[in-house]
């Protein structure tokens, strides 16, 4: 029985914590644990997940408790991830795999991070270059805001494979994104560099965080709600931060 407390433990560890490193809500960790552990007949579940770290009690037969406390030190965005996790989980409650075939498919999960590269690039691009449309850029903005779309999403990419702080990731990307605004329309002295820079900074907004945040805090998770308001405030003002020493030194330069 021991060795199977130990599958169930390693199991919930690794949903929640896929669930909280891919941008998924703290409450859906906790309730993810509990089915989990109420089709295994638990008698006692205590789960805690906050956005940097998860732990949870648990009691099979009333009497031994079993503890995991996991720090949580990456935070992305990866929605396919949540949405496997969740498929794996329900297939566990619902007997249609066993425990061991559920460890398999999360381990699996966990360590596959090969996200097709090519197409978050494009994406980044192109969605910036829309967003240049939708703010009032015309051809030429839309073009360089592709270009500069795709620049700061592999910087943005490089900083994380480096598990670099994503404070000063947006601080590079804000500043390099202004950058190339400013260097296409002085040069070629045409368009708006305030359209692309508006339009560039749009995809890098920590819009889900924040959702998440409101959401958590809504719940009643209040420790969680204000952990990541705060990390998206941080987020967007290291954005504004990189973005603006770069227009305040053009215009300091005389470039305008």
């Amino acid at each position: 029985m021991e060795l199977e407390v130990n599958k169930l433990l390693k199991v919930l560890k690794l949903s929640a914590q896929i669930i909280i490193e891919n941008g998924g809500e703290t409450y859906r960790a906790e309730e993810t644990i509990k089915y989990i552990c109420k089709s295994f007949k638990v008698k006692e579940i205590e789960p805690i997940a906050t956005p940097t770290g998860l732990y949870f009690t648990i009691s099979v037969n009333g009497e031994e408790n079993n503890t995991i406390v996991r720090r949580i030190r990456k935070r992305t965005i990866n929605l396919q991830k949540i949405n496997e996790v969740n498929n794996t989980s329900r297939n566990l409650t619902s007997g249609q795999i066993t425990l061991d075939e559920a460890l398999l498919q999360l381990e699996d999960i966990y360590g596959n991070d090969k996200i097709q590269y090519k197409y978050s690039l494009l994406y980044g691009g192109i969605s910036s270059a829309f967003f240049t449309l939708l703010f009032g850029g015309g051809l030429f903005e839309f073009t360089v805001a592709l270009f500069s779309g795709i620049i700061v999403t592999i910087i943005s990419k490089k900083f994380e494979e480096l598990q670099s702080y994503q404070f000063f990731s947006s601080i590079i990307a804000g500043a390099f994104l202004s950058f190339i605004a400013i260097t296409f329309t002085h040069l070629l002295g045409k368009g708006n560099y305030n359209y692309i820079i508006v339009g560039g900074i749009m995809p890098l907004l920590p819009g889900l965080a924040m959702t998440n945040a409101i959401r958590d805090t809504i719940r009643g998770d209040l420790l969680s709600g204000i952990a990541r308001a705060t990390e998206a405030l941080l987020i967007a003002s290291s954005l504004a931060a990189g973005a603006g020493a770069i227009i305040y030194t053009a215009y300091a330069l005389g470039i305008s």
